[in-house]
């Protein structure tokens, strides 16, 4: 039985649980300032997963949910069991068992556009 509000994901006729999964992304964003102005920022994010592709589209859902974008996702892996993380990481990850249908994001890093 799985978790509720999860999916699992078939990949070729084989059932996948979703598992905590970490990645880092790079995004597009603006703020609330400058709603208009489009700035490119990595960032952490967790969420359940039971795939790359599902991690990816779970964090397109987040993104748009502000008006921002995805440009990439740099790393997407299940959470290995002896990782050792940030206090901000850990506090991610505690969120994120706690909730099944977390997405939960962590501190943006700008950097100028070339």
């Amino acid at each position: 039985m799985g978790l509720p509000g999860l999916y699992y994901s078939v990949d070729g006729g084989k059932v996948t649980q979703p598992g905590i999964w970490i990645g880092t992304v790079e995004i597009s964003w603006s703020d609330e300032k400058t709603p208009t102005v489009f700035r490119p920022a990595f960032t952490v994010v967790t969420t359940w997963a039971a795939s790359q592709e599902e991690f990816r589209e779970k964090c397109v859902r987040m993104l748009e949910g502000y008006g921002w974008k995805l440009l990439d996702v740099e790393r997407a892996n299940p959470v290995p069991e002896n990782g050792e993380f940030s206090e901000e990481v850990e506090d991610m990850l505690e969120r994120t068992r706690d909730n099944p249908n977390a997405i939960i994001y962590g501190t943006f890093y700008s950097y100028p556009v070339m």
